[in-house]
């Protein structure tokens, strides 16, 4: 009867009986996992559906040299098993600490200032409370300009007590927010492609610091380590660029929108500021 050893090497020769060999081949593939790890059934076919396209690259690299082809089938499955095991563990602790991620149990970056809006927020909800102070045209203009320094948070509900303050109406305010919003749309594109390089670098990072909690090959702890600084210095890179993309419309965009001097816009800001020193302390955003 003709051994396993020749038949490949006939494979190798005329490149036919390929099907003939894999259906000998696959139940050996198939049930490894099972006698040398204890793997079920469902982890069993998981590595076969691994392995089967590997399995033409297989028999090609085999060379006769005095050992029969299973002692090289087992010796290369033995080192892909390994492999597939490592990328399987992997897998599973990354679906841990994802849930882990949504149940609140890790805590995700400190948003930093480009993360933009609750501070906005708060300061329009500030401003609002203090119409009283604002008495001349002046003070109104400048106050338009500080509404729409807010404009990337401004909505219906916020435009109408600010737009009576501001002396327009609540349809030219949000008029004008969408004109400044969609000026400054690229800025915006840019600082979600940085944010979602920060939350892939976050990501990476916790999942490798679940890695080396169980790690104890040495060797391996090195390579873990060193991913996870890189991990680690990707995402400091991507929050220290993107609290350079200033998420708040500049002077020189507001006045081009109202067509107006952006020197006009800055002493505008600069003395309103200074009236409205209550809006702008710290203690007064966080208790509004």
């Amino acid at each position: 009867m003709e051994s396993l050893t020749e038949k490949v090497l006939q494979y190798q020769r005329t490149h036919e009986g390929l099907c003939d060999l894999v259906n000998e081949i696959g139940p050996r593939v198939y049930q490894f996992p099972r006698r040398t790890m204890g793997w079920d059934e469902d982890a069993c076919g998981d590595f076969y559906v691994f392995i089967h396209p590997r399995l033409m690259r297989l028999l090609d690299r085999f060379r006769n040299q005095g050992k029969p082809f299973e002692s090289y089938l087992w010796a290369v499955l033995g080192w892909q098993l390994r492999n597939f095991a490592r990328e399987r563990k992997r897998s599973e602790r990354s679906w841990q600490v994802s849930l882990r991620v949504d149940q609140g149990d890790l805590v995700a970056p400190e948003p930093s200032a480009a993360d933009g809006g609750e501070n906005d927020a708060r300061g329009l909800r500030a401003f609002a409370r203090l119409g009283a102070a604002i008495r001349s045209g002046a003070d109104r203009r400048n106050f338009l300009f500080l509404v729409l320094k807010c404009s990337r948070v401004l909505d219906e509900e916020s435009a109408r007590p600010l737009a009576s303050i501001s002396g327009v109406t609540p349809e030219a305010l949000l008029s004008l927010a969408s004109a400044l919003r969609e000026m400054r749309r690229p800025r915006g594109e840019r600082l979600e492609t940085l944010r979602c390089r920060r939350n892939k670098a976050f990501s990476q990072s916790r999942l490798l610091e679940a890695e080396l909690q169980f790690e104890t090959v040495p060797e391996r702890i090195v390579v873990l380590k060193e991913s996870l600084l890189r991990a680690r210095r990707r995402m400091r890179s991507a929050a220290s660029r993107m609290a350079r993309v200033g998420i708040a419309p500049t002077n020189l965009e507001i006045a081009r929108i109202l067509a107006v001097p952006k020197g006009t816009v800055d002493s505008g800001l600069y003395w309103l500021k200074k009236k409205l020193t209550l809006v702008y302390d710290p203690d007064s955003l966080r208790t509004a």
